[in-house]
């Protein structure tokens, strides 16, 4: 009787154990599917402010070169519209340097992509604003 006990309790203790590597092995299978597409949104997410950042710099680019009397200017001051896309590109900036300190977020930034932006990168963020008064 007592080998039967021991049998008893030793197939529970089996029982317990497959049942809760079972329960685990499930549990990681059904996060795979988020944790993959978690991924993806953050790896385009640094893609798409990078993009941006680059948009940026190109539009500020453009109405550098563009004469004060320029009809876009009609609304806006050459000077307003200049100093809005800086604090745009400066806010972007801010944006991605703040994403890649968090672990959990940079780990999945494409390897292409710098750790940390700077305002320098811009080659028209500091360049001669021609034509200002």
């Amino acid at each position: 009787m007592y080998n039967e006990e021991k049998a008893t309790k030793r197939w529970v203790y089996w029982a317990i154990v497959v049942t809760i590597i079972t329960g685990a092995t499930l549990f990681v299978i059904s996060m795979i599917p988020k944790t993959a597409e978690y991924a993806i949104v953050k790896y385009e997410e640094f893609q798409e402010i990078y993009n941006t950042c680059e948009k940026l710099n190109t539009d500020l680019g453009i109405i550098q070169t563009l004469p004060e009397d320029d009809k876009m200017f009609e609304q806006f001051s050459k000077l307003q519209r200049i100093s809005t896309i800086q604090q745009q590109l400066n806010r972007w900036v801010e944006d991605y340097n703040g994403k890649s300190k968090m672990w959990n977020r940079s780990m999945w930034k494409s390897a292409s992509l710098p750790y940390q932006l700077s305002i320098n990168n811009f080659s028209n963020m500091n360049s001669n604003m021609k034509g200002l008064k």
